[in-house]
């Protein structure tokens, strides 16, 4: 379809924008809409973006036979709606679609009740059933939907227990496995899906309604601050850096990112209070900027961004950042006077853009993301660790210098003259009670690993010939390994993986009680007793 065919032409960037908002009536699709077609439904077609899962599920309805039952599965608001309906419109002769399994056919039955009634007609017809569902509602079926189904219900608690079964007559294709931020190998794009969405919106070309726009404002000299941001967001770097902080809320926060939120993000940062580069970190109402907002680079208190905030607040003479500002005029970003906040945010946004003198580029070693590119390399290694020498040894230096060291200095934090490779077990008195303990990276297991998930991978250590269990490490865990090997203490908001450390140092503890050699240390002297055919030999030595 030419959307430049249809009026659409005539609309402001910031009522085409305004489509994009959670509260717009163009934000949900639902299969039985009896409102009449609007242009602004054009502006949703064109800004869609075919996801992977939809790929599959139009493969899937090519191989369905009659009785056959298909669960397009997820959560609110990611998505599920949009795909039914376009298969609906094509494949609704062919199938038996059932498209929101939250709704009911009569006002005194439940949804329950009508799944069990849409069970029971496809029962009777054969036919393929397809069918949308919230994954909190497929439980509900499991526990409370009519007996005559049981078959169904064990197929979907099979599901919800371990997965996907081949070859049986129910099959689940579900938006979890399908995930829209995932760890990218070239460390830059995290996300395909957010990536393709911003760009379609920003496009440079006379199909695209948002860049007709976009010039005709300029040209009126109408919402200058809403074109400048739509500029801004057309920077393919700029796209990653919106990308990676919202990759980051994914393991950092366990951010669930639907479609929907990922499209009323956008409208936020284009018609937000302020800048573009403002509204990624600040908004009152809303969640998913609440969460950004802890990666605020404002919080980043290196020596040379206080220096700047301490010059510019007190009005200090500096020719190259007026030349670099006056720069940003001619693309209408004008900062206030005072508003040092909002251009060391710009600075961050923009670090890898040319403009002007380059005056921002001073700063761009400051707002690094080496955790994160550290984090995603580990990552690779685990999902593509075949045994060769090469990732062998990568690996080894992460287990080594990083994982098991850390490990062992949170152990030991309140033992410090502890023999290297000494666990600590308890205190009585003025002695500490220690065991040798052998911990290494247990490569054979790492090569039998599963596919890790999107938000962590698994970690595997054993002392001598005994495996642990594995051990989850997400970005957070991964962050204070290498924080804690480089003197950190742990407080309250590490919780949550320092539960995970106490977990690993329990298995360790429990093996080191069991082992032949025990060390007491009493200041600097350290006494070995060593267990040997029943006698017990004792040796002194010290720190």
């Amino acid at each position: 379809m030419n959307y430049m065919d249809s009026k659409v032409t005539s609309f402001t960037l910031k009522q085409l924008v305004n489509v994009l908002a959670k509260s717009s009536p163009f934000s949900v699709t639902t299969v039985s809409e009896h409102r009449k077609h609007d242009a602004f439904d054009d502006i949703k077609r064109y800004l869609y973006i075919e996801q992977d899962i939809e790929k599959e599920f139009r493969k899937r309805l090519t191989q369905l036979k009659q009785g056959d039952i298909l669960f397009l599965c997820g959560s609110s608001g990611d998505g599920k709606s949009e795909i039914l309906k376009r298969c609906h419109d094509e494949y609704k002769n062919e199938f038996y679609f059932h498209l929101d399994a939250t709704h009911s056919f009569a006002p005194d039955q439940s949804a329950i009740q009508a799944l069990d009634q849409v069970f029971d007609t496809i029962t009777e017809s054969l036919q393929p059933l397809i069918l949308g569902i919230n994954v909190g509602m497929l439980a509900n079926y499991a526990k409370e939907g009519a007996e005559r189904h049981h078959h169904i219900k064990v197929l979907i608690d099979h599901f919800l227990e371990q997965g996907q079964q081949e070859n049986n007559k129910c099959q689940f294709l579900d938006f979890e496995q399908y995930p829209k931020f995932y760890v990218a190998e070239n460390q830059t794009n995290y996300s395909r899906f957010a990536k393709q969405l911003m760009q379609r919106l920003t496009a440079p070309n006379s199909s695209n309604p948002f860049y007709i726009a976009a010039k005709n404002d300029e040209e009126a000299k109408k919402d200058l601050r809403l074109v400048a941001n739509f500029r801004l967001l057309a920077r393919e770097s700029v796209q990653d850096v919106i990308i990676t902080n919202l990759f980051k809320a994914r393991l950092k926060k366990d951010q669930f990112i639907t479609t929907r939120a990922l499209l009323d993000l956008i409208h936020h940062l284009l018609l937000g209070e302020g800048y573009l580069s403002d509204n990624l970190f600040y908004a009152t109402d809303n969640e998913l900027v609440q969460r950004l907002s802890d990666f605020d680079p404002l919080l980043n208190h290196t020596k040379a961004l206080d220096q700047f905030v301490l010059r510019y607040e007190l009005e200090l003479p500096d020719p190259e950042l007026a030349d670099f500002l006056s720069v940003l005029e001619k693309e209408h970003i004008v900062f206030k006077k005072g508003k040092s906040a909002s251009l060391i945010r710009f600075f961050y946004l923009m670090r890898h853009e040319s403009i002007g003198n380059n005056y921002h580029q001073l700063f761009a070693s400051d707002f690094n993301e080496e955790l994160l590119e550290k984090y995603s390399r580990i990552w690779f290694l685990h999902k593509n660790y075949d045994g060769s020498d090469l990732l062998k040894n990568e690996l080894r230096q992460f287990y080594m210098n990083e994982f098991i060291r850390s490990v062992f200095n949170y152990a030991n934090r309140n033992a410090p003259f502890l023999r290297q490779g000494d666990l600590f077990l308890g205190e009585f008195g003025s002695i500490q009670v220690a065991a040798p303990l052998s911990v290494k990276p247990d490569y054979p297991e790492i090569q039998k690993k599963k596919l890790p998930k999107s938000a962590y991978f698994d970690a595997y250590l054993k002392f001598d010939n005994q495996s642990l269990i594995p051990i989850s490490v997400s970005l957070n865990l991964f962050e204070l390994i290498y924080k804690l090997n480089r003197g950190y203490r742990p407080n309250k908001y590490d919780k949550n993986a320092i539960v995970l450390l106490d977990g690993i140092i329990e298995q360790m503890t429990e093996f080191a009680q069991s082992m032949s050699i025990l060390r007491f240390y009493e200041g600097r002297n350290c006494y070995e007793v060593h267990k040997d055919d029943g006698l017990f030999i004792v040796s002194k030595g010290v720190v």
